[in-house]
């Protein structure tokens, strides 16, 4: 069974990403609107939210950050939040940073996945 794909709202991206029963929707902002200057993005359990800059967007920066953040959620989503305590940064990071990787040296994973999903 085949899933419907989402309309794309804004560089390539839905309007929202669905982890575990939550629809997380994204908020895309402008370079000055972070909380920190650093940060590229930011997850919101509590708002249901996906704050990304969206500068970065299309680029490799921005494919990491969209991971990171719902590597953030998947962590709350599915309760791994208070296990991970002050390490939770520190192993989004980790992952995300390998998966990216990961992706990104061996392009036809992505392929793969996609064609292999829904079988």
């Amino acid at each position: 069974m085949k899933k419907q794909k989402p309309k794309m709202y804004i560089k390539g991206l839905p309007e929202s990403v669905k982890i575990g029963y939550v629809d997380y929707q994204f908020d895309f902002w402008p370079d000055t609107f972070a909380s920190t200057e650093e940060a590229q993005g930011e997850f919101f359990q509590s708002q249901g939210k996906i704050g990304l800059k969206e500068s970065t967007l299309d680029s490799i920066h921005g494919v990491n950050t969209v991971l990171h953040e719902i590597m953030h959620g998947i962590i709350y989503q599915y309760g791994l939040v208070e296990t991970l305590g002050e390490k939770e940064e520190v192993t989004v990071n980790t992952i995300t940073n390998g998966l990216t990787t990961v992706f990104k040296d061996n392009p036809w994973l992505v392929d793969y996945i996609k064609k292999h999903i829904w079988q």
